[in-house]
């Protein structure tokens, strides 16, 4: 499963090329993820990010880049 995060924000805030980064939540449980730099989007993890907290189509997230590959959301 694919989830594209905003062009303007990646075009300014990571890389074009695709690297591995963490998820971290409100409790500092870390989630590997890919970030796909072609397609701006994260793959390969955020599946299990989205089942593990149960996330439903609607819900919101607040992303923060707190390091160059870290969001913590």
């Amino acid at each position: 499963m694919l989830k594209g995060l905003p062009q303007k924000f990646c075009k300014e805030n990571l890389p074009s090329q695709s690297l591995k980064m963490k998820l971290e939540d409100e409790k500092g449980s870390e989630y590997k993820v890919n970030y796909i730099g072609k397609k701006k989007c994260l793959s390969a993890g955020w599946k299990g990010f989205a089942l593990a907290h149960k996330l439903e189509i609607g819900d919101a997230l607040i992303f923060e880049l707190s390091e160059p590959a870290t969001f913590k959301v």
